[in-house]
């Protein structure tokens, strides 16, 4: 990790906790001409702090991560993530990074693959954060062991667990897997856009719409048709996409069918 805060440019500022050996290393590094953080605090395997983007007003709570290989280690990396929730409670926060750990069978491929108590804590601990599990648009898998044939082993060890605050809210977001630069992990990255410019105006819930006796129908066929995030994904984000779909298909049939809202209002 020295190698690459070197090759940093110095206008960037940035704060580390040292690797224990050969692993474990953890940085955060942010351009402080767009971005203005403060209260960095350290635990074990977890690096945390504040931030916002300049100009923006709200802040977010960004936790970076690097979990435990061994059974023990990762009981304990999951009890200082619930941790965290007290101090950081109603606020908006996102978790990043490589926690060693999967959250569903699925998330393997190779090798032994069954349903364990471990997962079901992971699982466990990301409903009582209140955190949705973002999944990348290009693929899957995060790690690879580089072996060939019946010996090759993928897996989704990295992550953006993101609060049901941000999920919320009118903003733009999106996770993807960038290509890897010679390890045996691919870097992930999120993009998030703050919808505070031209924004759409709210959905709202029309009652002349009932007026059409085929619209409850017509609702519950588009929620059933809704394939967006489906097996293995986090209830809370499956429930926000699908929502977000049926409002889209809504907004499209309204259209077709009243075109103006304003005016057709006056006319019925």
């Amino acid at each position: 990790m020295e190698d690459i805060l070197n090759k940093i440019s110095p206008r960037y500022e940035k704060v580390t906790i040292d690797a224990k050996g050969s692993a474990g290393g953890i940085a955060a590094i942010w351009n402080p001409v767009e971005v203005l953080s403060y209260w960095w605090i350290g635990m074990p395997r977890i690096l945390t702090g504040r931030f916002r983007l300049i100009g923006q007003s709200e802040w977010v709570v960004l936790s970076i991560v690097y979990g435990p290989h061994t059974l023990v280690d990762r009981g304990l990396f999951l009890s200082h993530l619930q941790k965290l929730k007290n101090m950081h409670q109603e606020q908006r926060w996102i978790i990043v990074g490589d926690f060693n750990m999967i959250t569903y069978k699925e998330e393997k491929k190779g090798g032994l693959r069954r349903e364990d108590l471990e997962m079901e804590r992971f699982r466990d601990v990301q409903i009582d954060l209140s955190l949705v599990d973002i999944p990348t648009i290009n693929g899957k898998f995060t790690w690879n062991n580089r072996r060939g044939g019946n010996k090759q082993i993928s897996s989704r060890l990295d992550r953006f667990l993101v609060s049901e605050h941000i999920i919320g809210m009118d903003i733009f977001y999106e996770a993807s897997i960038l290509s890897s630069i010679g390890s045996d992990l691919w870097p992930i990255k999120l993009e998030i856009a703050m919808n505070n410019q031209n924004k759409k105006r709210p959905f709202r819930f029309e009652s002349f719409w009932l007026r059409d006796p085929k619209f409850s129908n017509r609702v519950k066929n588009w929620w059933q048709e809704s394939k967006m995030g489906t097996e293995g994904k986090n209830k809370m984000y499956t429930f926000q996409i699908k929502l977000k779909d049926l409002k889209g298909k809504i907004r499209k049939w309204i259209k077709e069918e009243f075109g103006n809202i304003q005016n057709e209002r006056g006319k019925l």
